[in-house]
C-alpha cells in the first residue's frame, strides 16, 4: 500500500520519491524485521512527518512559532524555508514576505498574523463595495489575501495539534534564524561548488557571508572572521573548504537546529491535576431537574429555536446588542459573531465592511448619509470622488456604491428590527451586562471545545483552536464561570499549551457536573430576511 499524505491548503503538494515496493509484514532477504511501510515521500505511515506531510525539521519549528504570535522576521523566514523545502506555494509566500517588507513590519515584535491578513482582505473588499475599485480589478488581490488566510491558519492549526505529539521535539526559542541560517549555507555551498566547477570564484554578500559564519561556528567548523572585502572571493574559498572539511570528519552526518530537552518541555506545560475523590464528586453533583421540568424546558427551547429559526445563542445575541448603540469596532465583531452563526449571508456580512473598516461613527446613519452624498452629486451632474494617498479619484462602480449603501442600510435595519421584536419575548433571556462580550467568548468557547473534540492529528484534518489572545481569555472566562478547577502553570506555556491542559481539566470537571456547560446546539439559520 502506498500512502500520500500533506497538506491540501496553499501549501504546493510534494514530488512523489522514488518508491521501492514494500510488502508490509514480510521480512527482508537477512531474515530481520519486515522493513515499515512508506508512503510516496518515502516517510514512514502513521509517523508525524508522514500524517503531516512536512518534514522533521518544519515539524519542529511549527510546534515552537505560532503565526498568531510571532514576530515579522520569524515569519519572512518561515515562508522562506517553507517554500524552499516545496512545503509552501511559492506564490502565498511571496506574499507574505512582500507585505512584511512593504508594510515594514519586518523588525516588528509580535503580531497575529491572522489579523494581519484578515485585515488586508477585508480592506480590499471594502474598497469594492464602497465602488473605489472595481472587482475585476480587486479579485486577484482578494484571493492572494484569501490563500494567504488559509495557509495562515492551517500554520497554526498545526502548531495546535503538534503540542500533543510527543514524538516531535520543539525548536528553541532561536529555531527559526538557526534554520535560516542553515538554509543560507546550503544554498550558498551548492552555489559555490557550481561556480568552482564552471573556474569562476565563489563570491556572496555580506549578509549571506554572516548567516553562513553563524552556521558553521554553530558546528565547530574553523573559520576566520569574514572579511570586510568579499569581492575577492578569498574567504568564500576559505569557507567553502572549512565546510569540505566538516563533511569529510563527519560523513553522512546533517546539520540541525537546537531542540529543547524532553525535561525541558515538560516544564512548560501543566501538571496533570489530581482527580477528584469520590467523596468529592458525590458533593459536586448538581441537584438534577425533574424529569418533567427537563421536559417542558427543552420543549420550550425547541419552540424559541423553530419560531425564529436561530439558535438561543444567537437569538440572546440579538437581544442584548442594539446595534444603534454598537461603536464601529463592535459592530464589526457583532456582524462576524452572526456571520458564524448562520443569521448573516457572506454577502450581507460583507456589506458592512466600509462602514466597520473605514472606523466611521453612528453606524445606523453611515448609509443614509452616503445614499444622500451620492444622489446629491448625480442630481449636480458631478462624479462622486474619495480621497487617496495620491488625492481625490473618482469612483470607479458609483452603481456598485449605491447597491451596496443599500443593501448595509437593509441589514442594520432588519437587526435592529428583530432586536426590538425580542424585548417582548420573555423566553429569550440575555446576559446582565456585555452581551456582545459573552456571546464572543461562548463563540470562541464552542469553537475550541470543537477542535478539542475532533482531536486531529493530521495536517487535513486539523484547526486552529483560536483566532486571537482575545479568544484565549474569553475561553478561561467561560471556564471561571463554570467553576472549572484550572492546574496551576510551571514555567512560561504557551497558549496553546494552556488550552491543551485547560481542556484536561475541563473534561475532569465535566465527569463531576454531568449536564452542566454552555450550550453547543445549533438550529437551522433561516437568517434575518424572514424578518424584513
Amino acid at each position: 500500500m502506498i500512502v500520500n499524505n500533506g497538506l491540501t491548503v496553499s501549501f504546493r503538494p510534494q514530488a512523489a520519491a522514488v518508491f521501492t515496493s514494500r510488502v508490509q509484514g514480510v521480512a527482508d532477504e537477512g531474515g530481520g524485521k519486515p522493513e515499515p511501510l512508506q508512503d510516496l515521500n518515502g516517510r514512514v505511515v502513521g509517523s508525524p512527518e508522514s500524517r503531516y506531510g512536512l518534514s522533521t525539521r518544519t515539524l519542529q519549528l511549527l510546534k515552537q512559532y505560532d503565526v498568531r504570535n510571532m514576530s515579522g522576521r520569524d515569519l519572512y523566514a518561515l515562508t522562506e524555508i517553507l517554500a524552499a523545502n516545496d512545503e509552501m506555494d511559492g506564490e502565498t509566500a511571496a506574499v507574505i514576505r512582500a507585505d512584511i517588507e512593504n508594510k515594514g513590519w519586518k523588525g516588528s515584535g509580535a503580531v497575529n498574523a491572522l489579523d494581519v491578513f484578515s485585515k488586508r482582505r477585508d480592506d480590499e473588499v471594502a474598497g469594492v463595495k464602497a465602488g473605489e475599485v472595481s472587482p475585476r480589478f480587486a479579485n486577484y488581490a482578494i484571493k492572494g489575501y484569501e490563500r494567504t488566510q488559509q495557509t495562515l491558519e492551517k500554520l497554526a492549526a498545526l502548531h495546535d495539534a503538534l503540542q500533543n505529539e510527543d514524538d516531535v521535539q520543539s525548536a528553541t526559542a532561536d529555531g527559526m534564524s538557526q534554520a535560516k541560517d542553515l538554509l543560507s549555507l546550503n544554498r550558498w555551498a551548492r552555489s559555490a561548488e557550481q561556480a568552482e566547477a564552471k573556474g569562476e570564484a565563489p563570491v556572496l554578500d555580506r549578509e549571506t557571508a554572516e548567516s553562513i559564519s553563524r552556521a558553521m561556528r554553530r558546528a565547530g567548523m574553523e573559520l576566520p572572521p569574514a572579511s570586510p572585502d568579499l569581492e575577492d572571493g578569498a574567504w568564500a574559498r576559505q569557507a567553502l573548504q572549512a565546510y569540505r572539511t566538516w563533511q569529510f570528519r563527519h560523513p553522512g552526518d546533517k546539520l540541525e537546529i537546537d531542540l529543547k530537552p524532553a525535561d525541558e518541555a515538560d516544564k512548560k506545560v501543566f501538571k496533570e491535576p489530581a482527580k477528584p475523590s469520590a467523596e468529592a464528586v458525590g458533593e459536586q453533583l448538581p441537584q438534577q431537574a425533574p424529569a418533567g421540568t427537563a421536559k417542558k424546558a427543552a420543549e420550550a427551547l425547541a419552540g424559541q429555536q423553530a419560531q425564529y429559526g436561530m439558535s438561543l445563542s444567537m437569538l440572546q445575541l440579538i437581544k442584548g446588542a442594539d446595534i444603534a448603540s454598537l461603536s464601529v469596532e463592535q459592530v464589526k465583531q457583532y456582524s462576524q459573531l452572526l456571520r458564524t452563526g448562520g443569521v448573516l449571508s457572506e454577502d450581507d456580512a460583507e456589506s458592512l465592511l466600509p462602514l466597520t473598516q473605514r472606523g466611521m461613527v453612528d453606524p445606523m446613519s453611515y448609509y443614509k448619509r452616503d445614499l444622500s452624498w451620492l444622489a446629491d452629486m448625480k442630481a449636480k451632474g458631478l462624479t462622486p470622488q474619495y480621497a487617496t494617498a495620491g488625492g481625490m479619484a473618482d469612483l470607479a462602480n458609483v452603481e456598485g456604491r449605491v447597491r451596496n449603501d443599500q443593501q448595509g442600510q437593509g441589514v442594520l435595519e432588519r437587526l435592529q428590527a428583530l432586536h426590538q421584536a425580542l424585548q417582548g419575548d420573555d423566553r429569550v433571556k440575555t446576559a446582565a451586562t456585555d452581551s456582545l462580550g459573552q456571546a464572543g467568548d461562548q463563540a470562541a468557547f464552542e469553537r475550541w471545545a470543537h477542535v478539542e473534540q475532533q482531536g486531529a492529528r493530521n495536517a487535513e484534518a486539523a484547526e486552529p483552536e483560536f483566532r486571537s489572545q482575545k479568544d484565549v481569555d474569553g475561553i478561561f472566562r467561560i471556564l471561571n464561570r463554570l467553576g472549572v478547577e484550572l492546574t496551576p502553570m510551571q514555567g512560561d506555556s504557551s497558549a496553546s499549551q494552556r488550552l491543551g491542559q485547560a481542556w484536561k481539566d475541563y473534561q475532569n470537571w465535566r465527569s463531576s457536573h454531568p449536564g452542566e456547560g454552555p450550550a453547543v446546539g445549533r438550529a437551522p439559520a433561516r437568517g434575518i430576511d424572514a424578518y424584513a
